[in-house]
Order: C-alpha cells, then structure tokens, then sequence
C-alpha cells in the first residue's frame, strides 16, 4: 500500500485497472462455465425426456393400453419433438396418431402448447406450433392464425401449416392471401403444405387467386397450383395464355402445363418477341406436338438465340424421331447455324444410343 501512496497518480489508475480486469476475467469465465453446466444440464434432460416418451408414444401407437407418468415442464420440449417426429413418419398410421392422441390427453398437451406458444423459447414455440398441428383441436384455430402475420418467416409459415392441419377447408382462405404476400416463406415449405392438405381443399382458392393477382406473383402461384393438381391448373394456363400477360408468366405457363390442349396458344409464342418464351414455348411444342408440328419448329433453328435453337433441334428430335429423317431436314438447311445445331443433337442421340 505504500507504494500506491507514493506513486504517481497513472501509476495508481494502472493498478486498479489491472485489478477490475483480472476480476472481470475471472468472473467472466465463471459465468461461462456456469452457462456450459446449465445448457448441457438443459441437453440431459430433453434426451432423457425424448427417450422415455418415444417408448410410451411408440408403445401407444400399437394400440397398447398405456398410462402416461406425469411430466414436468422440462421434459415438455422432448415431448413436442418427439411428438413431431412420430407424426411426420411416412409410416405412421391414422390407428397409430389415435394412440397417441391418447396420450395427449393423459398429459394435457393441449393446455401445455398453448402455453409454449405465448411464452416458450423460440425453438419449443416452433414445436409447439408444429405440435400443435398435429393434435387437429380447433382450440388454438384463432391463436395461430395471429402468428400468420409474425415478424419470422419460420413462425408464420409453421401456424400456417398447422393451420392447414387442423381445418383445411377453413385454414386455406387464410393461408392463400398470405402467399401472396409473404415473400420471405420458403416455396418448398409452401409446396409441403399445400400438398399435405390436398388439391380438393387447394386447388379453388388458389386457381382463383392466380388470376387476380399481379403477374409477378401469378408465376409463383400457378407453380405450385400444377404442382399439386395439374389439371386444374390447365384451365388457368388457358386464361393466361388467351390475355396478354408478363413474358415471365407466359414462360412459367408453358414450363407448368401438363397436356397438349393448348398447342395452338404454343404455336404462336414460337414467334414470341422475347427469346426465352420461344425457347419454352419449343420445349413444350416438343412434349406435346405431332409430327405435323415439326415444320413450325424448322425457324426456330436459325433463331439468334442459341438456347432456342438448341431447345428446338430438341423438340425436332422427339417430334420426328428417326435419326435419318433428322439429317434429312439437316441437309435440306441452308443457314450454317441451324445445321450446325442439329447436327449436335443428332450427335448426341448417337452418343445415347452407344450408351
């Protein structure tokens, strides 16, 4: 102490600062060891809790007359995942989901998700949504379709899935709107769900919604109606192709359809302005067209754009069939390009036929 009398004042400020470093260390490293204790503590548990729960479940989903112990809230996260993972088996069957329906409800699970939802962690409230999803009871219906429109992308599109789940027929004029307007949820999300309630319950509302919306949605929206009902999205492709619309749209249109009843809309985006509309309008010629459909095709091989050409000699290919006839129409060609492009298909019909 006395050299701290004696020292010179920055001597002194040095000292003590050196001083509330070190504690802060020392304190900083005790919390982190104390932070590491609790999470692995936290990670014990939910092991436990997801083993000892998935045997009752599982023992349950046989038809099996089991009595569930009682649960307390730290074991409630392993019972969601648990819960979800059982649910989202490809092989679980409706006798199964009744089994454990009767679990639920010697636990509570109704009351313990509605609970999660408002309050729990942001991993145990996705669960819990998803969870709840699964249990199909109309009680959480409002609650969740609030959460549609949460701040998170991942929190709204689970209430919409689980929405879907309990009340189809109810969730979809709720949900649709909302995919409209939601850009940040994932397509494949959205594919799941619409395919997980069906294209009875899908197909209506979202055919209706394609054609009122703006161009740049409607891409998005006829995708996934083809995706889960491709016959139903015809009569849409047909009112988008007769109007004038987006090239983008019209692409999407011709990539999506699913059967040849609008060749004679297809024919004429041959000559479409924009290249790749040709290109997909040859594509699809190719799926679709007859033998006869190959002369309206033979332009396209001189076109400026090589990916239209190269689409086209394809579409040639499938139409006519016969390597010989396809050299024929090659050597009937007097633009270098357009021989040039069918004689690389040509080439690689050979090189699959080796194969």
């Amino acid at each position: 102490m006395d050299f701290l009398s004696s020292s010179e004042a920055r001597l002194v400020f040095a000292f003590w600062l050196g001083v509330c470093v070190v504690i802060a260390s020392l304190v900083l490293l005790v919390a982190i060891l104390v932070i590491r204790q609790w999470v692995a503590r936290g990670e014990r548990i939910h092991r436990r809790a997801a083993e000892q729960w998935r045997k009752i479940l599982a023992e349950a989903a046989t038809g099996a007359p089991v009595t569930a112990p009682s649960m307390p809230r730290s074991e409630e996260p392993g019972f969601f995942d648990v819960w979800n993972e059982l649910h989202d088996a490809p092989e679980t069957t409706v006798a199964a989901r009744a089994g454990m329906a009767r679990i639920a409800a010697q636990v509570g699970l109704e009351d313990r998700l509605n609970r999660a939802i408002d309050q729990g962690a942001f991993h145990n409230r996705i669960m819990a949504i998803i969870a709840a999803g699964h249990l199909k009871s109309d009680k959480p219906f409002d609650k969740l379709s609030r959460l549609l429109g949460d701040n998170s992308p991942i929190v709204s599109l689970s209430a919409a899935r689980a929405l879907m789940k309990i009340d189809p027929e109810r969730a979809v004029r709720l949900v649709v709107p909302k995919i409209v307007d939601r850009n940040d949820w994932v397509d494949g999300g959205i594919a799941q769900m619409l395919g997980e309630a069906g294209p009875a319950v899908v197909a209506p509302e979202l055919s209706m919604t394609t054609l009122q919306v703006n161009d740049g949605v409607a891409s998005r929206l006829v995708r996934f109606l083809a995706g889960i009902d491709p016959e139903a999205a015809m009569p849409v492709i047909h009112q988008i192709l007769a109007e004038a619309h987006d090239e983008h749209l019209v692409s999407t249109c011709l990539q999506v359809m699913s059967d040849g009843t609008e060749l004679d809309s297809v024919r004429k985006l041959l000559r479409h302005p924009r290249w790749h509309v040709r290109m997909h309008a040859a594509t699809a010629m190719g799926r679709f067209g007859a033998a006869q459909d190959a002369q309206a095709l033979q332009p396209l091989l001189q076109d400026s754009q090589w990916w239209v050409r190269y689409r086209s000699a394809q579409a040639l290919r499938k139409l006519v069939g016969a390597r010989e006839e396809l050299q024929r129409i090659r050597d009937g060609l007097s633009d270098r390009f357009a021989r040039d492009i069918l004689e690389h298909v040509i080439a690689e019909q050979t090189l699959g036929a080796v194969r």
